[in-house]
């Protein structure tokens, strides 16, 4: 099981006054990369990516049922959270 919380870093971004080295500090590159790893080997890791998740997959651990829908759901939405947080452009 792989369970990450990436840097907030929309939320930093939109920050008006951040200077560049700030943000650049906030950019997380090890995180998605764990994140989609373990997405795409879905079938063997369970990969959690919000907090929201973490009574689904603890429930489904308890019971020992980690059903495939389950890791695909969980993979669609690590892959899902990469890339709504994959630093956008920003006028610099």
């Amino acid at each position: 099981m792989v369970v990450v919380n990436l840097y907030p870093f929309e939320t930093t971004a939109a920050k008006p006054d951040l200077s560049l080295d700030d943000l650049v500090e906030q950019i997380d590159i090890g995180g998605p990369t764990l994140v989609r790893s373990a997405a795409k080997n879905h079938g063997h890791v369970l990969v959690v990516t919000d907090p929201l998740q973490y009574d689904m997959v603890a429930k489904a651990i308890e019971k020992d049922e980690i059903p495939p829908g389950l890791r695909q759901e969980l993979a669609l939405r690590a892959f899902q959270h990469t890339a709504a947080t994959t630093p956008s452009s920003r006028a610099l």
